[in-house]
C-alpha cells in the first residue's frame, strides 16, 4: 500500500483506472483538429457517432447533415466511437481512393467474413483479401452462366392485377420468380429463398438491434456468434439447395476445394462446405440484389405515377424507348440509391496528394453516395426526378464519380448488369401492360429507413394499375 489508509488507496487507484480508460477513448479525439480538417466535436465512449449510437439519427441522415454542414470542405472528419473516419466529398479523391490507390483502400473493414453466420462468412461482401480475390472470381464465372430471361415469369406474376395495388406486394412475387428461375429453375416453392428473404427482411427490435451491431460493433456481433437467420440450413432447405442450380454452379466453378485450400495455407479458419458456401451466396443474391431491386423499382414506379408524361415517353409510338427507359432507371438509382454510403479502410500509410494529408492506418474513410447525388453542385435541381439529365450535355460534362449507385472500382457490385437488366425488364413488363397512376393511399414521397448497411423504403406504397388494353 502506498498509504495507511485502505480507503485512499482504493480512491487512487480508481482514479487511475478511470484516467486509463479516459485515455484510452479520448486517444484521437484530436486527429482531425492537428490536421486541419473540419470536425464534429466528440464526446467519451460515443466519439462524434452519439446521434447514431443513440438512434437520434440514422446513418444515412447523420452523414447528410455533415456534408451539408461544410459546403466548401472536400473532407469531414468523425470520430466513430474512438476511431476516426473521413467523410470524402471531392470526386477527384474518390477516384483515387476506390480506383487509382485501390491497393490502400482495398478492405471495407466490417470484420465479419470470420463470423459463425453462414450467411456471411463467405460472402463477397464482407470477405476481405485472398478470400475476396476468390469469391469475386468464382461469382463473376458463376454469374456468366446465369440464366436471365424472367420474361414468362414477369407477364405470369403479373396476370390479373388491377385497380389499386400495393407495389411491394406485387414486385415480391414478381421477383421471388425472378430470382428462383435464375437459382432454382422454378424448383424452389419458397422453402429457402422466399423465406430467407423475408427473414432478411424482417424489422423486428431483435433484428434492428442485431443489424446495429453488424454495422456499428461488428467484432461484438461475431464475438458473440449472432446470426442473420436462426434454424437456416434445416433438412428441407438442404434438400432443396442440394438440387440447385446455384449448387450446380458452385461445384463446376471448383470455388469450395479453392477456399479450403487457402484456409488450410492461412489455418486461420474450418473448412466450408458446398451447401454452406450455397447459402453465403444466396444470401448475397438477396441482401445486394433482390432487395436493392425491389427498392429501386418500387422507387422508379412510384415517380413514373406521379409522372405520366414520362411513362407515355417512355412507350414512344406503341414500341419502348430503350434509352429513355434507361436513363429513368438512372435516375431513380440517383435519387434513391440502395447504399448511402460507401467505406474502405486504409490498410497503410496514405497520403492524400494536393491536400498533403496523412491517414494512418486503420482509419474508415466514408464516400458520402446519397448526400453527393443530391448536391447542387452536381446536379441541377437535384431533389427533381428529371431522367433527361441522363441524356443532355450535362451528363458528358458531369464527373463521373458523383454518380456511384453501384460503387466503383474493383469493389464495384458485381451484379450490377444482371441488377439493370431485371430492373429494366420488371419495369418494362409493368408498363406495357399498365398505366400506372397514384391514388389517396399513395404517400407524398418515400421515406426510407437504414436496414443492413442499405436503404429501404419504410411504408407501403399503393399504385393504381389500369390494363392499357381495356
Amino acid at each position: 500500500m502506498f498509504f495507511e489508509s485502505f480507503l485512499l488507496n482504493l480512491a487512487i487507484l480508481a482514479a487511475l483506472i478511470v484516467a486509463l480508460i479516459f485515455d484510452y477513448v479520448t486517444k484521437f479525439f484530436s486527429y482531425w483538429y492537428i490536421r486541419h480538417v473540419p470536425y464534429k466535436i466528440p464526446i467519451p465512449f460515443f466519439g462524434s457517432d452519439y446521434h447514431r449510437v443513440l438512434k437520434l439519427r440514422s446513418t444515412s441522415e447523420e452523414v447528410r447533415n455533415l456534408y451539408s454542414k461544410y459546403p466548401e470542405a472536400n473532407f469531414v472528419g468523425v470520430i466513430k466511437s474512438r476511431i476516426p473516419e473521413l467523410i470524402v466529398k471531392d470526386p477527384d479523391v474518390i477516384k483515387k481512393m476506390l480506383s487509382t490507390d485501390f491497393a490502400n483502400f482495398h478492405c471495407r473493414g466490417i470484420g465479419l467474413d470470420r463470423s459463425r453466420d453462414v450467411c456471411l462468412r463467405n460472402n463477397l461482401f464482407y470477405a476481405e483479401g485472398e478470400k475476396w480475390t476468390l469469391l469475386r472470381e468464382g461469382l463473376e464465372c458463376l454469374l456468366n452462366r446465369m440464366h436471365r430471361e424472367p420474361d414468362v415469369s414477369l407477364h405470369v406474376c403479373l396476370s390479373g392485377t388491377n385497380e389499386v395495388v400495393n407495389v411491394r406486394e406485387l414486385l415480391s412475387e414478381i421477383l421471388d420468380a425472378v430470382f428462383r428461375d435464375c437459382l432454382f429453375e422454378g424448383k424452389d416453392d419458397g422453402l429457402v429463398l422466399k423465406d430467407l428473404r423475408q427473414s432478411i427482411q424482417r424489422r423486428t427490435y431483435s433484428e434492428k438491434f442485431k443489424s446495429y451491431l453488424k454495422e456499428i460493433f461488428p467484432s461484438v456481433y461475431t464475438l458473440f456468434g449472432l446470426t442473420t437467420v436462426s434454424g437456416l440450413m434445416t433438412t428441407k432447405s438442404n434438400n432443396v439447395l442440394k438440387e440447385s442450380k446455384l449448387l450446380t454452379k458452385i461445384q463446376q466453378t471448383g470455388l469450395t476445394d479453392q477456399i479450403n485450400t487457402k484456409n488450410r495455407k492461412a489455418t486461420k479458419s474450418e473448412n466450408v462446405t458446398e451447401l454452406e458456401l450455397a447459402y453465403s451466396i444466396l444470401s448475397l443474391f438477396i441482401t445486394e440484389g433482390y432487395i436493392p431491386c425491389l427498392n429501386v423499382i418500387t422507387s422508379l414506379l412510384f415517380e413514373l405515377a406521379k409522372s405520366p408524361e414520362i411513362q407515355e415517353k417512355i412507350r414512344t409510338n406503341n414500341s419502348f424507348s430503350v434509352d429513355y427507359l434507361d436513363a429513368c432507371i438512372k435516375e431513380a438509382l440517383r435519387l434513391y440509391c440502395p447504399y448511402s454510403v460507401i467505406t474502405r479502410k486504409c490498410v497503410k500509410a496514405y497520403e492524400i496528394a494536393d491536400s498533403k494529408m496523412m491517414l494512418d492506418k486503420k482509419i474508415t474513410v466514408t464516400v458520402p453516395v446519397e448526400a453527393i447525388h443530391k448536391d447542387s453542385k452536381h446536379y441541377k435541381n437535384p431533389c427533381a426526378f428529371n431522367p433527361d439529365r441522363f441524356l443532355e450535355s450535362e451528363n458528358e460534362m458531369r464527373h463521373t464519380y458523383v454518380y456511384l449507385p453501384f460503387g466503383a472500382g474493383p469493389r464495384k457490385c458485381i451484379g450490377e448488369q444482371l441488377s439493370m437488366e431485371i430492373i429494366r425488364k420488371v419495369t418494362k413488363a409493368v408498363l406495357e401492360k399498365y398505366k400506372i397512376e397514384t391514388t389517396e393511399r399513395t404517400p407524398s414521397q418515400l421515406t426510407f429507413v437504414d436496414h443492413n448497411f442499405m436503404k429501404i423504403i419504410k411504408e407501403d406504397v399503393w399504385l393504381k394499375f389500369t390494363s392499357l388494353k381495356s
